[in-house]
C-alpha cells in the first residue's frame, strides 16, 4: 500500500460527489473494482475508484442504464491498452485528439453512430439492422452505443429524418421557386432518379415503421411518408388551380406518382433495365397523361 495513495470512503464520497450508499450499490453491481480491505469494516480506495465513479456519473447523466455501463466498463475495448477508449476511438486517435474538448469527441462519436446507422437502415431496413451491426462497423463495444442512444429505436428516430433531408430537402426547397406546377412535378421526378434506390429505401423504412407496434415508430413512419407525398400533392393541387391538370383527388394522384417511381426501381432491379431517356419518357407520359387537362 505504500506506493499507492489510499483513501477512506468518506474522502471518496467527498471527492467524487457520489454518496457512500450509491458507491456500495455500484460495488455490489460490479461497476467498481473491489477496495483494499484491512478488516471486516475497514476498506481503502484508490484513484482508479475516483476515475470509475466520474465515468459512471457522466454516463448516468447521459441516461445510460446500469447494465450498459457495466458492459462498457467490462468490455475489452476499455481494458485493452491500445484499442478503444470511452468515446469509441483507438488509443492512437486518442493521443492525437487529447487536445480536443471531451464534448467535441463525444459529438464526433455520436455523429459516427448516426452515419453508420443511416447507412445500414437504408441498405438493410429497420428490422434487419442490429445494434451489433453498428458497433461492429465502428469497432466499438455495445456500451459505447448505449452511451449515446438508449436503444435501436432511439437511433432510428434520428436517422430517418436525417436520411430524408440529405437526399431531398435542399433540392425540393428549390422547386418551390418554380411557378409552373407541371414543370415542378417533372423536375421533382427527375431529381429522384439519381437516388431512386435510396428513395425507395426510405419508403420501405416508412412502411416497416408503420407496421410496428410502437406508437413513436409508427408516427415516424407516417410523418416520413407524408413528407414525401405532401409536396407532390401540393404540386398537383397547384396544377389543378392553374388549369394545367384535370380535377382529381391530389392524395390519390400523389400516391400513384410514388407507386410509379417504385415500379421504375423494380424495373431497374429485376429486369436490369437502365433508366435511359427513352425509359424516362415512357414513365413521364404515364405520370402526366392522367393529370394533364385536355385542351379544347
Amino acid at each position: 500500500m505504500e506506493d499507492q495513495k489510499w483513501i477512506r470512503i468518506a474522502e471518496l464520497e467527498r471527492q467524487s460527489g457520489v454518496s457512500r450508499r450509491t458507491i456500495h450499490f455500484y460495488l455490489q453491481n460490479g461497476l467498481l473494482h473491489a477496495p483494499h480491505k484491512t478488516g471486516k469494516t475497514m476498506s481503502y480506495y484508490d484513484e482508479e475508484h475516483l476515475h470509475e465513479l466520474r465515468f459512471i456519473k457522466e454516463a448516468r447523466e447521459q441516461g445510460l442504464p446500469i447494465t450498459a455501463i457495466r458492459e462498457k466498463i467490462n468490455s475489452p475495448e476499455k481494458n485493452a491498452h491500445s484499442e478503444i477508449d470511452a468515446f469509441g476511438e483507438s488509443s492512437d486517435e486518442t493521443v492525437l485528439k487529447q487536445r480536443l474538448p471531451k464534448k467535441d469527441r463525444a459529438r464526433k462519436t455520436r455523429e459516427r453512430i448516426l452515419d453508420i446507422g443511416s447507412h445500414l437502415f437504408r441498405n438493410k431496413g429497420y428490422k434487419q439492422t442490429k445494434v451489433s451491426d453498428i458497433t461492429t462497423s465502428l469497432n466499438v463495444g455495445k456500451g459505447t452505443f448505449y452511451f449515446y442512444f438508449s436503444d435501436k429505436k432511439a437511433l432510428f428516430l434520428e436517422c430517418v429524418p436525417r436520411i430524408f433531408n440529405e437526399l431531398f430537402a435542399t433540392g425540393w426547397e428549390r422547386i418551390k421557386k418554380i411557378d409552373d406546377a407541371k414543370n415542378r412535378l417533372e423536375i421533382r421526378a427527375q431529381m429522384v432518379l439519381p437516388v431512386l434506390k435510396e428513395f425507395c429505401a426510405i419508403l420501405q423504412l416508412s412502411k416497416e415503421a408503420m407496421e410496428t407496434s410502437d406508437p413513436k415508430i409508427q408516427a415516424l413512419g407516417e410523418m416520413t411518408y407524408h413528407s414525401i407525398r405532401r409536396p407532390i400533392e401540393s404540386d398537383i393541387e397547384s396544377g389543378i388551380q392553374q388549369g394545367l391538370f384535370r380535377k382529381t383527388d391530389p392524395k390519390i394522384a400523389a400516391t400513384v406518382f410514388i407507386g410509379i417511381m417504385e415500379s421504375l426501381n423494380t424495373l431497374h432491379v429485376f429486369d436490369r433495365q437502365a433508366i435511359s431517356p427513352a425509359v424516362w419518357e415512357t414513365v413521364s407520359q404515364l405520370i402526366l397523361s392522367g393529370l394533364v387537362a385536355s385542351s379544347k
